[in-house]
């Protein structure tokens, strides 16, 4: 978020005064806090202490008014019975306010009973017999019962005595403890209003000065040519936006330096890539190799790979997705592996399942390769290959039978792309070929090319250009239908045209093709 200079300013004064206020607030807040604590102390703790220590005191009174009132039967000592009485009763009430926990009030309620029961031992019992003159039962009573009920109420009254005392020592330890938080609270308040202060007069002012005198620096090193500066501002104000607009204004003349060896670089990668290609393909008796390669950029995706063994010829024709430099880099990465591989003696579905493992090693989620591997046999005819994903071949025969058509597509098992399955599949697909048969192997850029209407060209008028031109030479069928197909897309290009014909010289023409399983005419389904 964008924030002015003038109010970052006026905001650090207003937070330096909020803080002032809450450092006030936070004083009043705390002092407020012992308070009450003191209340808790000086108006509960210490008068129910007081209260506590009265009722002992009042039944020990009354205890010795009536011991004295047996020994001299003086109405005096009877009025002041009476009077302890009621005082003990005065105190028990006003304790009950006083005391908070229920263990308190647990002691108190045992205190009271107590007291009730030697009311009743001195009222039913103790009076009555030394009003009929029978003093001695009466100490008889008073002694053994009496006296139980009193030891009761000082006991009880001592262990009121200890809760009051305790609630007193925690009052005061929270008390320590409040008194404690409040000093840290101050000096935290103080630290901040003080830090915000130093921020204020010093450290802004000296970044801004900073921040400017980097910039500064960034703009000379670029008058020196060095387009490499970077000037990371984080101020959030408008400092930061100048740094932010120079950095795009460094990025449009990085732009503008690196277009101009961009062609350079691109003829360099279009380069390697023609070196990868072969520049002169294996001759092998009984085939004819013509291959065709039109790219949309300087760069691109499309490929191919011939190689010969003995009457063994192995031809490999694919396509990576995607355009210029990233296309070419998969590959090169595919077309490494299989030449890796096969050097190594391996079969073809072995090179095909390192292949797919490199390619998901190296490529991200979005990026694959296709491409058909097949192997002709140049004495028999035979032709086998593995279609990854590819559009498949279309036989062009050499000449037409009765009721089977000059062209049609080869439409085997189709298996999966490479550089996205574990298991891409790897399903077999077997023809036969006669003398004069050509197999034509391509990339999709054919069947995608687009009018301007955005009609594509497809397999139909695919099919139907190639058995128009199958009179033609190898090269001159390849050269006319990638005219054909610009006429159609207006000239415009969008995919690279990648075709090889294998044309088979070496078998008789007794045989005719065995159409594999799945082999449909072009025209039945499409």
């Amino acid at each position: 978020m964008r924030l002015s200079l003038r109010y970052k300013i006026v905001g650090g004064f207003g937070l330096l005064l909020a803080l002032i206020g809450l450092l006030g607030w936070v004083t009043l807040s705390l002092f407020a806090s012992l308070r009450s604590v003191q209340t808790e102390v000086f108006d509960e703790a210490v008068p129910g202490l007081v209260v506590a220590d009265g009722i002992v005191r009042s039944y020990t009174a009354q205890s010795a008014a009536v011991r004295g009132y047996l020994i001299n039967p003086r109405p005096e000592l009877l009025e002041q019975y009476e009077s302890e009485t009621e005082t003990s009763a005065r105190l028990e009430r006003r304790a009950r306010p006083l005391l908070s926990s229920p263990s308190e009030q647990a002691l108190m309620a045992d205190l009271i009973r107590a007291g009730r029961a030697f009311h009743e031992v001195v009222d039913e019992e103790v009076l009555p017999r030394a009003a009929a003159g029978d003093r001695t039962l009466a100490f008889s009573f008073l002694g053994e019962q009496g006296d139980d009920a009193i030891s009761t109420i000082e006991t009880l009254g001592a262990q009121l005595r200890t809760a009051q005392a305790q609630v007193m020592s925690d009052s005061e330890t929270e008390l320590s403890r409040r008194s404690t938080q409040t000093l840290i609270t101050l000096s935290l308040v103080t630290v901040g209003a003080l830090s915000i202060g130093v921020v204020l007069a010093i450290v802004l002012p000296r970044r801004l000065v900073s921040d400017l005198g980097r910039l500064v620096d960034a703009t000379r090193a670029i008058g020196r040519g060095d387009l490499d500066q970077r000037v990371d501002i984080r101020s959030g104000d408008e400092v930061e936006e100048l740094a932010r607009r120079f950095g795009d204004m460094q990025a449009g003349l990085k732009r503008l330096q690196q277009l101009a060896l961009q062609d350079r670089e691109l003829e360099i990668a279009a380069s390697i890539q023609r070196n990868l290609l072969q520049r002169e393909l294996p001759k092998t008796p009984g085939v004819r190799l013509v291959p065709l390669q039109r790219q949309a950029n300087l760069v691109g995706g499309d490929w191919y790979d011939v190689e010969a063994d003995g009457d063994s010829l192995t031809v490999v024709v694919g396509d990576a997705s995607g355009k210029g430099i990233g296309a070419a880099l998969l590959a090169t990465v595919a077309l490494s592996v299989l030449r890796a591989e096969r050097g190594q003696g391996a079969g073809p579905r072995r090179i095909i399942e390192r292949a797919n493992e490199a390619l998901r090693d190296v490529i991200d989620p979005d990026s694959f390769t296709t491409l058909i591997y097949a192997q002709v046999d140049s004495a028999t005819g035979e032709a086998r290959w593995l279609n990854m994903g590819h559009p498949p071949p279309f036989l062009l025969r050499s000449e037409a039978s009765p009721g089977k058509p000059r062209g049609l597509y080869l439409e085997g098992p189709r298996n999966r792309v490479l550089g996205w399955f574990e298991d891409p599949g790897l399903e077999e697909t077997v023809a036969r070929l006669t003398r004069g048969d050509r197999l034509v192997l391509y990339t999709d850029g054919f069947l995608e090319a687009k009018s301007p209407d955005g009609e594509t060209f497809g397999e139909h008028r695919f099919a139907e250009a190639l058995m128009r031109l199958c009179a033609l030479e190898p090269s001159a069928i390849e050269e006319e239908l990638v005219r054909e197909v610009e006429r159609f897309a207006a000239g415009k290009l969008d995919d690279d045209l990648t075709m090889l014909i294998v044309e088979f010289q070496g078998a008789s023409v007794r045989e005719s093709v065995t159409t594999p399983r799945g082999e449909e005419p072009w025209h039945s389904k499409r």
